[in-house]
């Protein structure tokens, strides 16, 4: 492949097929819980084991990024967590899903990292916004495809051919990429005594905006994490539907992720000059008043779920694309890579503590309306922050 669009296409795909498989348990979620015998609190344990292994590799992840290359680091990153997941397929006892969940998240931590770098490399800045809202839009196709495909294969035979199923489509997306991707004509071999250090990366960590935005991701990934780790159950159990039926809702809300991710990269890069910022506030304002719809809870009809749900996807996922393009042109085509990987390592610790927090309310107060109202509150803190920080890219 030497054009940029069917490289795009790769990379979204193989973006598509890793998230399909690491965030494979939230829509089999009620299964997990009747099949294992777990509390509301354990359920919320299982997205924060693949972020743990994620947040403990972005770094490295990164690193390896601009060191190897988006090919080799891509390809083994989708090795292991298809690996991984395999595995947790056949495990005895939630410690040991736990951790094989966690080892999975080493390989899940590759995907931002290195499909980031390749959309830096192939695409100019006016079509870089698109580009990376149509990239990120491998995570919420991945999970639209687990919502609607794995909850009928764990209703006909059980989660774990389901589990299963997952990881051999990474393995298959591995030597997708192996085989098909090719590195950007434009972009010079870097001598590898010139390629970035870990240690460079101070130099970011020292500006304060910088670490502002980080501070936001982290936020929003509280947010985005606990709508996926828990809209099922709360369909499930607000509206008395079956758990196929609650995960159609979590299909919904990532069909919103889907399609705000691109009209925001395309609103970014031709209406607001390059800029990502604004995409962001306005996905978090809109999380923040679908948040607090939600915790409505069974005031609300049925049949408002439908739209519900996709406008509070398209506030919990839309913001991803226009974060990590801001990210990625923070750090420039050199360090691209290493500040993404830091990113992700930040933004990802929010899903360690966001569906954690979120479960340990709901089992406080056996309703689901404090847990909605935190999660309103965290929103509306990106809202006010955000806008106030000066310009952090330079553009041409």
């Amino acid at each position: 492949m030497t054009s940029r669009w069917p490289i795009l296409a790769l990379v979204t795909l193989a973006h598509a097929l890793g998230a399909l498989t690491a965030l494979a348990v939230a829509p089999l979620a009620p299964f997990l819980l009747d099949s294992l015998a777990l509390s509301r609190v354990q359920v919320g344990l299982f997205l924060p084991a693949v972020y743990l292994g994620g947040v403990l590799m972005a770094l490295p992840a990164g690193w390896l990024a601009d060191r190897l290359g988006v090919r080799l680091t891509l390809a083994l990153g989708q090795l292991i967590v298809g690996a991984m997941i395999t595995l947790a397929a056949a495990s005895p006892s939630l410690a040991v899903l736990l951790t094989l969940l966690v080892l999975g998240g080493f390989g899940f931590s590759v995907l931002n990292p290195a499909t980031g770098k390749a959309v830096v490399e192939w695409f100019p800045p006016r079509e870089r916004g698109m580009a990376m809202g149509i990239k990120q839009t491998g995570l919420t196709l991945g999970g639209l495809a687990a919502a609607l495909v794995l909850p009928p294969i764990a209703l006909a035979w059980s989660w774990r051919h389901a589990l299963a199923a997952a990881g051999t489509l990474s393995l298959v997306s591995a030597v997708l990429v192996a085989v098909l991707y090719r590195r950007s004509p434009i972009v010079s071999i870097t001598p590898l005594v010139d390629r970035p250090r870990l240690e460079e990366l101070g130099a970011f960590l020292r500006r304060p905006p910088v670490l502002v935005v980080f501070g936001c991701g982290l936020a929003l990934s509280i947010a985005q994490s606990s709508l996926l780790a828990y809209l099922v159950l709360y369909a499930k159990e607000t509206f008395l539907v079956s758990a196929v039926k609650a995960a159609q809702f979590l299909a919904l809300a990532q069909i919103g992720g889907t399609a705000s991710r691109v009209l925001w990269g395309v609103a970014s890069d031709r209406s607001f000059g390059g800029r990502r910022r604004p995409g962001v506030v306005v996905s978090a304002a809109i999380g923040a008043a679908s948040y607090a719809t939600l915790a409505l809870g069974s005031l609300l009809p049925t049949w408002l779920m439908v739209p519900l749900a996709v406008v509070a996807g398209a506030g919990a996922f839309g913001w991803v694309g226009l974060y990590f393009a801001l990210v990625a042109e923070i750090g420039g085509p050199r360090y691209a890579g290493l500040l993404t990987g830091a990113a992700t390592a930040c933004s990802w610790s929010g899903t360690l503590i966001g569906p954690p927090i979120f479960g340990l309310v709901l089992e406080a107060t056996g309703d689901y309306t404090l847990p909605w109202l935190f999660l309103t509150l965290v929103a509306l803190a990106v809202v006010v922050t955000l806008p106030r920080l000066s310009p952090l890219v330079q553009r041409g």
